[in-house]
């Protein structure tokens, strides 16, 4: 009997994430600003906060995805932390954007605390949001489409936020940027909280599914869980490949304003070059629904690597011309969402893998390890930047000379070409076949029934 999802069923489920992406996308562009010039944090402690931050954000990833696996209520193991986390995540955003009146040691501490509990809190409701994907979609042509419909919101949810997110904080400030980065964040944790109770709600029919599991599975201890991951290579594989890629999506965009302000001499730009950036991944996101369906999910993320690995070496080619220099940025940005249209149905046939090939069904921990790769990018990202500028022996208003030139060009370009040629390495010795998943789950079926 088929299982086959409606496309109603997919877009909605996928459609709850857009308010996520609003509220997300104004943090991580906006935050470090908001500390150091609206609540007159110094830079170095504003530094300080955002490290320490990441650390424990990127702990705490394993950690919900074990808390959404084992701990459940009466409303379904995953769907329970999506009906219960997207309000302490609005509260913890729109407390994050305050000013509080106290000295700067405390207010840092405060701010620093409650960026750490705002982000944990969304570990849990995404760990559960992606936990859901393959309870919800056990065919592998419904995983693909939801992985592809996701990959399309998330990338029109970031175009629509880099245009909409800085002209609401102006209009809705009314001269008082505390006021209007308060608001606007409200207004985006709101419709964070909406979006995932649409999300919970057309779930809800697929409940049972969690709690049974399929035959010939169990969920295992901590313990077992940990070491199942450790022993999913293509799980590591995949995590391996999308690190790279996510570290030159956040090298190319965290650089582009040093390369437009010494190579371009022209630092507004940056906004158009993100713009036009967002604008591609949203296009490569459409195509990648195309691409995936001629070459397979694996062919499609090698192909889209493959791109981006030319695009941005031709782009260190042609570094000395901005408009071109934008163009295969544009064209390198257009082929890394095809790849990453993709990455949910790969990591849904990961966890499918470990189900049928340890017996133990830790969907949960594996689809949140999938946002492991984003926050190490981050991370990965900000110390290559910093690094290779010390590298160089860049200071701050430094006066353009023909070896800064060179470098800039070098790290604006060369550096995420070489990420993406380890993105593209990676992800070709990831060799599971859905061939392999349907007889790993036939085999264990087959020993159950005591054939």
């Amino acid at each position: 009997m088929s299982n086959r999802l409606s496309r109603r069923v997919i877009n909605l489920y996928c459609l709850g994430e857009m308010g996520f992406i609003l509220m997300m996308t104004l943090a991580v562009n906006y935050y470090a600003y908001f500390l150091t010039d609206v609540t007159l944090i110094g830079v170095a402690v504003a530094g300080v906060i955002l490290l320490i931050a990441r650390i424990a954000d990127i702990i705490s990833v394993p950690v919900t995805g074990i808390i959404v696996e084992k701990v459940g209520f009466r409303w379904g193991k995953y769907r329970t932390w999506l009906l219960i986390a997207p309000f302490t995540t609005a509260l913890f955003f729109m407390l994050m954007f305050t000013n509080p009146p106290l000295p700067a040691a405390a207010k840092a501490l405060l701010l620093g605390t409650i960026y750490i509990l705002a982000h944990v809190s969304v570990n849990l409701a995404g760990s559960s949001f992606f936990a859901l994907i393959p309870v919800i979609a056990r065919e592998a042509e419904d995983r693909l489409t939801m992985s592809l419909r996701r990959a399309q919101v998330m990338s029109a949810g970031t175009f629509v936020a880099g245009l909409v997110t800085m002209p609401m904080i102006v209009w809705l400030g009314k001269g008082n940027e505390a006021r209007g980065f308060f608001l606007t964040v409200t207004l985006f944790a709101l419709l964070q909280v909406a979006g995932y109770l649409l999300s919970a709600r057309v779930a809800k029919p697929f409940v049972g599914r969690e709690e049974k599991g399929e035959k010939g599975t169990r969920t295992g201890t901590v313990k077992e869980m940990l070491a199942q991951v450790a022993v999913n290579r293509p799980l590591l594989i995949l995590m391996l490949a999308d690190m790279a890629r996510y570290t030159v999506q956040f090298l190319v965009t965290s650089f582009g304003v040093y390369y437009f302000k010494y190579i371009a001499r022209n630092i507004m730009m940056v906004s158009v070059f993100l713009t036009t950036l967002s604008a591609a991944t949203l296009l490569g996101t459409l195509a990648g629904e195309y691409v995936s369906r001629a070459l397979g999910k694996k062919k499609a993320y090698l192909a889209g690597m493959v791109v981006a690995v030319i695009s941005l070496t031709g782009g260190w080619l042609v570094s000395g011309r901005p408009v071109a220099y934008i163009l295969f940025s544009v064209l390198g940005f257009a082929g890394m969402a095809v790849a990453q249209s993709v990455t949910m149905a790969l990591y849904a046939d990961t966890a499918e893998y470990g189900r049928w090939k340890e017996g133990k069904d830790i969907a949960g921990l594996v689809m949140a390890l999938s946002a492991l790769p984003i926050k190490i990018g981050v991370a990965l990202s900000g110390g290559v930047s910093s690094f290779a500028l010390a590298a160089v022996g860049y200071v701050g208003n430094a006066k353009l000379t023909p070896e800064l030139s060179k470098s800039i060009s070098l790290i604006a370009s060369l550096v995420p070409a070489f990420f993406a040629l380890l993105a593209l390495g990676a992800i070709s010795f990831y060799k599971l076949k859905e061939e392999e998943l349907l007889g790993l789950k036939e085999k264990v079926i087959y020993q159950k029934k005591g054939v």
